[in-house]
């Protein structure tokens, strides 16, 4: 048989189509190319042509219907412009003259006349000039290979592959392991990228009329590129026995698989093989097709097709005879019995009612051996239903003749019926009535005929290699790649499912190669759910846009490429497989791929380049991840999604990362991807879904979040979560003018001061030093009682990232509340607490520079590193501690800083109590005070230990002076305070020390003493009252509390003190009082920790 030069005549063919299209496109750019070339037709070609239309159904392309016996029309119709084309008019004869050779070897061919040596080279020759004459330097290269290449080898009948030890084989694990593209060779479509997607929809009405694809119109191509199954070479091997006239079993066969089961391929290859007849075990690709007793006897044997567009139900089929064909009978008729056969039933085709056994019967026995090939007959049958015929339709007839033709069929030797059935209702186009259609035929076939399945599960991995490989490679280097695989799965058995790990699996391995049997069975498994998925058209069509993708990059492919994996799958570059998933589960689909899987904005993307010089940035694997998890989500809800063991098996390879770095792309792809899903029932399972996760609900909503927004959020939490006290008045966010501060005061600076500890900003500079010595308009008198707190501007960013989060979930929370499922709703919560948790932790170590300002100094700033639980404890201990250790801030006055600051008496220059408490609020040389209990506390201490004296009065004239004791009521306020030097005495004090002069030098004289009773004067004669115990109680105001410590609790801690405190407090609009507020929380923490009570009054 002419095997190459059959397929280097189909490859031609194939390139013409595209340059026949183009050519018309660029020399008539406003003109449809399909009419120029049906203009250039002859009257005989555009009636084939028309015919082929309807054959083909609707919205099919016109390109497969440019073949040999129009092509020479179409040059010798358009050579003026060819001429101008190929340079000179010349060249257009020539390829005119190629054209009309290479028709007539191709007609030779299909009617399998054996070519001589001299035709052979011939039409190399011709198919090269004419490729040189269209520039295609590719095809000439590739005619040159099938030339010379040896005979192809002829498949033989299937072997079971060899089995594997089951101990893993000691193998360097670093050593290079051999690229599939280095050891496959992909049929020239494949490789030239230029496959066209539509070859995989098989048309069996095409054929018939010996046009369409040349993957199926070529008998070589066909079965070059056909694996032969179990069950097609038992449907082979009935035909062509029934055929010969051997008994065989029953010759009504049925095929009956969901869409893409191969039913339509068989059909094709039994067309071909009845055609062939005694040429058929001539080519190396079909010799073993056949049982070895079998051969095909018959020459002559005739094919009738009918297929769902062979005739219209309306206007039917006008012959070249000018017949009008209406019904199923009327073109078996005229198929396998021409005009004289169709007018034997023309009367019934024309009224479109079935004719009986007694007329039908006799066509069939004077026209065989014949064969009968009905496709898409429910499809038809649809189409009949809505025909009228008497009270009944077209359909009904057409179900009776069925009963009617397999009957007869049975019994008329060398007769044979093969009919092909939708496995389900849903399969029978748009129709309400599918399951009747169906059903009664069913009826009608499978109840005469036998059913068989033209491809078994486990044969689909041979048919994808036969298909779509000219070679399935090097056996040993095929097991050289296995045992790498085998070795890997073995090491890491613990996180893979397991049967990785078992000899089966590899077995499955052998098979598949090229292919990781993950991916076809992706396809043919979970998609091959889906009622709409075409099986396995479907899995070739899909993986042979895989393998076009990947050839055409192969130079540019990074790492281990020894399988074709899940996650090799580059979505980006496969409309055909994302056209797919839209059409099977919808267009919103889209919208998923391109957010998490597709494009450089997509998620999975952002994740591997994080780190360019990371494996996951290397390999994708986050977008291998998500794409294999995308793939394992279609296919209907049962066995959804994948878990982390099954992900591994589709990704793990060997010589490349480590599995653990699938789990953490995983991890991260989880945290940010907008349409993955996971559940922890059993396994934790992934899958994708089209209704957007919490993620990007949360992320849309983040859009929305200004910097206002956050800015608010962190002045309303520092608000919320500090408070002033006694000791301490806290400003938050001021305006410029701040009144005058006479007690200790801490001002928080807006978020929009943010600064650096070690370069301290201008604006900041310039709003403190506003604050520090302005207010208002004029100078600030109490310089020296403002200090300041701002935010650190490297740390800001974390905290508005987590505080943009928490005001996203709130949104989502409110906006989405009805629409949101329990789960969803249970998630955002948890999103929303755990954004808080960390906003607030965050708050309190981005609020970490403290500012102090001085004339002298300027501004000086001190960082914290010790941080409090909450934020009210970090301004009151924390902060607090840090400025008192950097003497920012002092409790009490040393004698040191009295004497620095001339504030210490002399008996020159007593100090006014007053001025000195006011010269520490006004003069920032000095160190801050905590307030008037430091200098209480100091004067106190230095008094009662004698280290000067305390008047009360005008000076010079005091009214009372405290020498070594406690100065009951003493007010830094009151101006008649005053320090003295500790020589100036109180009058008794000094009469007390010259009575003791006095006797002392009287003892010095040796007086004797006086024993006489001691009289009292008249003032100590009064009689003394005695206390058993004293009690104070009463109100007083609260910026006067300090003076409840010297004036009662010092003097009285001798005195067995017992003190009863009572607090009341109210709510007001700026500090409300409930159990949210942090204000309460500090309160009735602070209850408990004294063991006091708490009245809360409602």
């Amino acid at each position: 048989m002419n095997d190459k030069i059959h397929k280097a005549l189909g490859i031609f063919l194939d390139a013409m189509r595209p340059f026949v299209v183009g050519f018309l496109q660029q020399h008539f750019p406003n003109e449809p190319w399909e009419r120029l070339y049906f203009s250039r037709l002859k009257v005989p070609k555009r009636a084939t042509w028309n015919q082929a239309l309807k054959a083909q159904g609707e919205n099919q392309s016109c390109i497969s219907l440019i073949d040999y016996n129009n092509l020479t029309d179409f040059a010798l119709g358009f050579k003026q412009e060819l001429g101008i084309e190929f340079g000179l008019p010349d060249k257009a004869n020539k390829f005119i003259s190629y054209l009309q050779e290479l028709k007539d070897i191709r007609n030779k061919c299909n009617h399998y006349q054996v070519l001589d040596n001299e035709e052979i080279d011939g039409a190399y020759l011709y198919i090269k000039q004419a490729a040189k004459l269209m520039k295609m330097d590719e095809l000439v290269s590739e005619i040159d290979n099938i030339k010379n290449q040896e005979q192809p080898m002829a498949q033989p009948v299937q072997a079971m592959a060899p089995p594997m030890q089951t101990a893993a084989v000691t193998m360097r694990e670093d050593a290079p392991i051999p690229a599939w593209f280095t050891n496959v060779y992909p049929h020239y479509d494949i490789r030239n990228g230029v496959l066209d997607e539509s070859i995989f929809a098989a048309n069996l009405g095409e054929v018939a009329l010996g046009i369409g694809q040349e993957v199926y119109n070529n008998p070589t191509i066909f079965f070059e590129k056909t694996y032969i199954t179990a069950g097609l070479r038992d449907i082979a091997n009935r035909v062509v026995r029934a055929l010969n006239g051997e008994e065989s079993e029953n010759r009504v066969i049925s095929l009956q698989t969901g869409f893409g089961g191969g039913k339509t391929h068989t059909l094709i290859s039994l067309y071909h093989i009845t055609k062939a007849g005694r040429s058929l075990l001539s080519s190396a690709y079909t010799t073993h097709l056949l049982n070895k007793d079998i051969h095909p006897e018959y020459n002559d044997a005739k094919v009738a097709v009918f297929t769902n567009n062979t005739t219209d139900v309306a206007q039917g089929r006008t012959t070249e005879e000018g017949i009008t064909i209406h019904t199923l009978w009327g073109e078996l008729a005229y198929q396998l019995g021409g005009a004289e056969g169709y007018n034997k039933v023309r009367a019934n085709d024309e009224s479109r009612t079935a004719p009986s056994s007694s007329i039908f019967k006799p066509i069939l026995a004077q026209n065989t051996p014949s064969l009968i090939l009905i496709d898409e007959l429910a499809d038809y049958c649809n189409k009949a239903n809505g025909i009228m015929v008497g009270k009944g339709t077209l359909y009904t007839q057409t179900v009776s003749f069925l009963q009617t033709l397999t009957e007869s069929v049975a019994a008329v030797p060398q007769c044979v019926l093969i009919a092909t059935l939708p496995a389900s209702a849903t399969e029978v186009a748009s129709s309400e009535i599918g399951q009747q259609i169906l059903s009664s035929l069913e009826n009608r076939i499978v109840r005469v005929g036998t059913g068989i399945k033209p491809v078994d599960d486990e044969e689909i991995f041979e048919v994808v290699r036969r298909r779509l490989f000219e070679n399935v490679g090097n056996p040993d280097t095929i097991e050289q790649v296995l045992t790498r695989y085998k070795n890997t799965y073995h090491n890491r058995r613990s996180d893979l499912p397991a049967e990785a790990d078992r000899i089966e699996y590899i077995n499955k391995m052998r098979k598949a190669y090229p292919f990781h049997p993950e991916l076809i069975d992706m396809f043919r498994l979970k998609w091959g759910n889906d009622p709409h998925f075409q099986r396995t058209r479907g899995v070739l069509r899909l993986l042979a846009s895989i393998v076009k993708d990947l050839w055409s990059r192969r130079g540019s492919l990074s790492g281990s490429q020894a399988l074709i994996h899940t996650s090799d799958v580059n979505l980006a570059n496969l409309p055909t497989l994302t056209g797919t998933i839209t059409s099977l589960i919808g267009s919103q689909w889209e919208t998923v791929m391109h957010a998490d899987i597709i494009g450089t904005s997509s998620n999975a993307y952002k994740i591997d380049n994080e780190d360019p010089q990371s494996n996951s940035c290397k390999y994708s694997l986050a977008q291998g991840i998500a794409t294999t998890l995308l793939m394992s989500s279609i296919g209907g809800s049962q066995n959804k999604g994948l878990n982390i063991e099954q992900l591994k098996l589709c990704m793990l390879r060997p010589s490349a990362f480590q599995h653990s770095e699938i789990n953490n792309a995983l991890n991260k792809l989880e945290q940010v991807a907008y349409y993955l899903y996971s559940t922890n029932v059993g396994a934790k399972t992934y899958w994708f879904q089209a209704k957007p996760n919490i993620n990007i609900l949360i992320n849309s909503a983040k859009s929305e979040i200004s910097a206002a927004d956050v800015k608010a959020e962190i002045l309303k939490r520092l608000n919320n979560q500090i408070n002033s006290n006694g000791q301490l008045r806290i400003l938050i966010n001021p305006s410029g003018d701040v009144p005058e501060q006479k007690t200790l005061t801490l001002v928080i600076l807006s978020p929009d001061y943010a600064t650096q500890i070690n370069s301290i900003n201008k604006k900041v500079e310039n709003y403190v030093e506003q604050i520090a010595t302005k207010k208002g308009s004029t100078q600030r008198v109490f310089r020296n009682t403002i200090f300041y707190l701002t935010c650190s501007e490297s740390q800001l960013g974390l905290l508005q990232s987590k505080l943009t989060e928490y005001l996203a979930c709130e949104r989502v929370q409110h906006e989405y509340s009805g629409q949101l499922d329990t789960d969803q709703k249970k998630d955002i919560i948890d999103k929303k607490n755990d954004a808080n948790e960390q906003a607030n932790t965050q708050l309190i170590s981005v609020y970490n520079i403290a500012m102090r300002y001085s004339a002298t100094d300027g501004l000086e700033a001190l960082e914290l590193h010790d941080f409090a639980r909450d934020m009210q404890t970090q301004i009151t201990d924390k902060l607090m501690e840090a400025i008192i250790e950097e003497e920012w801030l002092i409790r009490s006055i040393g004698i040191g800083t009295l004497k620095a600051n001339r504030l210490y008496p002399t008996l020159e220059n007593p100090i006014n109590v007053t001025t000195l408490y006011e010269a520490f609020l006004q003069y920032d040389d000095k160190p801050m005070i905590t307030g008037a209990d430091a200098v209480t506390s100091t004067i106190q201490k230095y008094c009662y230990n004698g280290e000067f004296n305390v008047a009360f009065g005008e000076e010079g004239n005091y009214s009372r002076i405290y020498h070594r004791e406690n100065i009951f009521g003493l007010d830094v306020t009151e101006r008649q305070y005053w320090l003295i030097d500790k020589n100036v005495m109180p009058q008794d004090k000094v009469e007390t020390e010259s009575e003791d002069n006095k006797t002392k030098s009287e003892n010095n004289s040796h007086t004797p003493p006086d024993n006489s009773p001691h009289k009292p004067d008249d003032v100590s004669s009064q009689p003394v009252r005695h206390f058993k115990s004293i009690k104070i109680s009463g109100k007083i105001p609260v910026d006067q509390w300090t003076q409840l410590f010297s004036s009662f609790i010092v003097p009285l801690n001798q005195n067995n003190l017992e003190i009863e405190v009572s607090f009341k407090a109210s709510s007001t609009l700026a500090k409300p009082l409930d159990e949210s507020a942090q204000i309460y929380k500090i309160v009735k923490e602070s209850v408990q920790q004294l063991g006091l009570k708490l009245e809360e009054i409602e």
